[in-house]
């Protein structure tokens, strides 16, 4: 049996019979769905199957049903209320349940489950359900919109975790690993509950390169009126978090979805860096463009900052500003002039392109700002597009903000391919990665983090994400290796098992980091998990939890090569007669 939050378990499991006898008598919620759900003789999964009403409901509806139950109490009771279903119900726990025998099932049934998963084991739940379902398979899944009986915002009185997963929060993760949303419904409780309404969704697995709307985000980009090349890099920053931080979201009730407008400060700073730092003036609105003393609003702060940086480097010291920050020494008129320069940055978005995008366009403005949470606030299904497309939608941005700077600078004779050079422009790796070196090399660090090989020639920085893919210096996702083993991994990402079997490998050398670097380990950390570290003595478990999430969707949505080591050639041995 996989992982099972404990309170819930043992709810079941002292309390099997009563919970029993109440689902038994009552109708079950999803049957006027199964119908539309599946076809006629499906070999179907019931996950978390407990009293078996609904699995005895899919047999006499003519379908070749299994089902699956972790809790000991609840297979026994429902066996004995439907003894027909014996030897048709396996004892499995979610995230990593077993492919039971037979092969792939039809479509899976996961009837008020989901809502009982810890958060951190939710994408792996979700990974596993994909592997039991043939391509253009379904799932019918349902969960809790609201409880009256949660208390602390995740546990019923009885003590049951109760995650307060929304619709749009499941639709998202699920199609980010190949799902298509094509059925939603919301219904009232089945046992009668008035303070319990329940939200139900059906899933097919789709193929890879499934075509999406993006009319609104094409339209922006094509259309709408730019005097500055700020919608631009709003969008590219909201693609990038979209696809490398996703947990930096908050799903609303309101079918919004709230983005720290610090955050996106932060990716404009890397992003007109380089800009500024050129050595013609590269005009960046019309403004500019027209030779006027009007300039950026946060042009002035940012060159402030920049200037101690000027001669360390190429990009302005672009390299040697994140190697400051990754090293947590940078002194206090520094981090002054970085908080001016982010704040002039983060008034430009609030009265620029989150006051005006979409204005030209039939929907009007798409952006909105929540000043008391400090958000950029989009719908759900414009965020969901950002997340499925973003790195498409990222080149698309970068070209055209290439373009519109060669047009902004006409009268300077700047052209689009002087612009892109800067607009790709990043911290060169070897550079940006001393710091994990050094610590790596002081520690005494004596075996390859991939490979297990003994260091004899010394070791590389590996980027676990190559920089290629995300441009990622964080130190996360930083593994000193064996120089050819590095070599033999280039641009590819590690195959999930390859990544379970180095897990303790990943986890030491953040432990090294961490320690030696704590305030610029826990803020890089925060990209992956969302939120901060804290005081959670698991942050290990939960951080590799988010980089597995990472590398399987960075590999599914750019169809990237997956690599493990060879094994060493062995060297042939002489013999003597």
């Amino acid at each position: 049996m996989d992982t099972v939050d404990a309170d819930t378990f043992d709810f079941y499991a002292r309390n099997a019979s009563d919970v029993v006898s109440r689902y038994e008598a009552a109708d079950s919620p999803v049957r006027s769905y199964l119908s539309l759900s599946f076809a006629a003789g499906s070999r179907l999964l019931d996950v978390g199957c407990g009293s078996g009403r609904d699995l005895t409901l899919l047999l006499r509806e003519g379908y070749e049903a299994f089902g699956v139950e972790p809790v000991d109490a609840m297979r026994l009771e429902a066996i004995r209320r439907h003894p027909e279903l014996a030897g048709r119900i396996s004892a499995a726990a979610l995230p990593n349940i077993q492919l039971p025998p037979g092969g792939q099932f039809d479509g899976v049934l996961c009837s008020a489950v989901l809502m009982h998963v810890p958060e951190p084991d939710l994408f792996d739940t979700a990974f596993n359900l994909r592997s039991l379902i043939r391509t253009h398979g379904r799932m019918l899944l349902s969960l809790p919109l609201t409880r009256d009986d949660v208390i602390s915002g995740e546990r019923s009185s009885d003590g049951r975790l109760f995650n307060p997963y929304t619709p749009d929060y499941l639709q998202l993760l699920l199609e980010r690993i190949g799902f298509q949303q094509i059925g939603r419904w919301a219904t009232k409780d089945a046992l009668g509950r008035s303070g319990t309404t329940w939200s139900t969704q059906l899933f097919e697995l789709r193929s890879a390169g499934l075509t999406r709307a993006v009319d609104q985000i094409e339209g922006i980009l094509n259309r709408d009126l730019k005097v500055a090349t700020y919608k631009l890099a709003l969008f590219r920053a909201l693609s990038e978090l979209a696809i490398q931080e996703p947990r930096v979201a908050t799903w609303r009730a309101d079918a919004n979805v709230g983005i720290p407008l610090r955050r996106i400060a932060e990716k404009w700073l890397g992003y007109y860096w380089p800009i500024f730092a050129a050595a013609r003036f590269v005009p960046q609105s019309n403004a500019e463009g027209a030779g006027t003393a009007k300039q950026l609003l946060f042009r002035k702060p940012m060159l402030a900052l920049m200037a101690p940086y000027a001669s360390r480097g190429e990009h302005g010291g672009l390299g040697a500003w994140q190697l400051d920050q990754n090293a947590g020494r940078v002194d206090a008129k520094q981090s002054l002039l970085q908080e001016a320069a982010l704040r002039a940055i983060a008034k430009a978005i609030r009265q620029g392109p989150v006051a005006f995008s979409g204005g030209a366009l039939e929907t009007g403005p798409v952006f909105a700002f929540d000043s008391a949470n400090a958000q950029v606030l989009m719908t759900a299904d414009l965020w969901r597009e950002l997340s499925l497309l973003g790195h498409w939608i990222n080149d698309a941005v970068i070209l055209r903000w290439a373009e519109l700077s060669e047009r902004f600078g006409a009268r300077q004779g700047i052209h689009a391919g002087d612009v892109l050079p800067l607009l790709l422009a990043k911290p060169e790796p070897l550079r940006a990665t001393a710091i994990a070196r050094d610590i790596f090399a002081k520690n005494g660090w004596t075996h390859c983090a991939w490979s297990d090989r003994k260091l004899t020639n010394g070791f590389v920085v590996d980027h676990i994400i190559p920089f290629s893919l995300w441009g990622s210096n964080d130190l996360w996702n930083l593994l000193p290796t064996d120089p050819g083993v590095n070599g033999q991994k280039s641009d590819k990402l590690p195959t999930s098992a390859l990544l379970y079997r180095q897990r303790d490998h990943i986890r030491g050398a953040w432990r090294l980091l961490r320690d030696a670097v704590p305030s610029p380990f826990d803020r890089q950390a925060v990209h992956l998990l969302g939120g901060a570290i804290g005081g959670a003595t698991d942050w290990e478990d939960i951080l590799f939890a988010r980089l597995r999430e990472a590398v399987e969707i960075t590999a599914l949505q750019r169809g990237m090569a997956r690599w493990s080591p060879k094994p060493p050639v062995p060297r042939p041995t002489s013999l003597t007669a």
